[in-house]
């Protein structure tokens, strides 16, 4: 991987070299997810690290931007829609997203797949934005063979329930969440409420010390405030000596305007963790 190529592109694709993009397409619950996979340009020496996304609720915002910066970089990155959202099948459900991202991950650790698409098995990383940040920080705890998780602008529905911000969590359902297939917003929830302990991010937090941990906070965010969503999880990773990283950056939740900025962390720091 080389991180000074995040904006760089070959002058013309050479036949058998230029980047590939793949479909996804697994199940996890009984229902099929569906993505892609981008693979790099095999004019870069592999293996290749891999890059699980995981996008936030309900997905409006993209992260395609980071993905083809990375994927430029020498990663093979895996974009996957979770269950309920943007064609991939069954009802969204905030507890269904961590069983998502750990299915793609086991997927893509398998040799079989690590095989197919170059992946470097010992260098696999869940990158995730707002409620995907939480995701990964999450689906973390339970997967010994990530190398990292990076979570950005992460939300958290722990500390929302703690702050007393249910109205604008139930809002964000009712309003953002209509291009969700889900039986109610009510539904959601509920489900929210019911598994407020096991969703935090500091609900076994001392896991994510076995990996490489990386925090991206939009200093201006008013849909997930670091002080109360990040800052917490971050401070209690350095009391127990947790490999972290904490990088601010001074714009909104979906960093629009500094997303060349956000590039440039994300892959500076999975350059440095490979490296060691």
């Amino acid at each position: 991987m080389n991180a000074d190529l995040l904006f760089t592109e070959f002058e013309s694709d050479a036949p058998g070299s230029s980047p590939e993009v793949c479909e996804l397409n697994i199940v996890s619950g009984g229902c099929r997810l569906y993505g892609y996979i981008l693979s790099p340009d095999k004019r870069l020496p592999g293996p290749y690290p891999a890059v699980i996304m995981s996008h936030g609720f309900p997905g409006y915002t993209t992260n395609n931007d980071l993905e083809l910066a990375l994927m430029r970089t020498g990663c093979v990155v895996i974009h996957m829609n979770h269950r309920g959202a943007w064609g991939s099948e069954g009802n969204y459900l905030f507890t269904n997203l961590k069983d998502d991202l750990t299915a793609i991950a086991k997927w893509a650790h398998n040799p079989a797949i690590t095989q197919r698409y170059g992946i470097d098995a010992g260098n696999i990383f869940l990158v995730g934005h707002s409620m995907g940040g939480q995701t990964v920080l999450n689906a973390a705890k339970g997967l010994p063979f990530i190398r990292g998780v990076a979570a950005l602008a992460a939300y958290d529905i722990g500390a929302a329930f703690r702050e007393k911000l249910e109205k604008e969590l139930f809002l964000m359902i009712e309003t953002e969440g209509q291009c969700l297939m889900m039986n109610s917003a009510g539904e959601v929830f509920e489900n929210a409420l019911e598994n407020q302990f096991e969703l935090s991010v500091l609900n076994g937090f001392e896991r994510l010390a076995e990996h490489k941990v990386l925090l991206v906070e939009a200093a201006l965010d008013s849909v997930a405030p670091a002080d109360i969503m990040m800052k917490p999880l971050a401070d209690n990773l350095k009391k127990i000596g947790a490999d972290i990283e904490y990088e601010s950056v001074i714009c909104g939740h979906s960093f629009a305007g500094q997303r060349m900025k956000l590039a440039k962390i994300v892959a500076g720091w999975i350059e440095r963790a490979i490296a060691r």
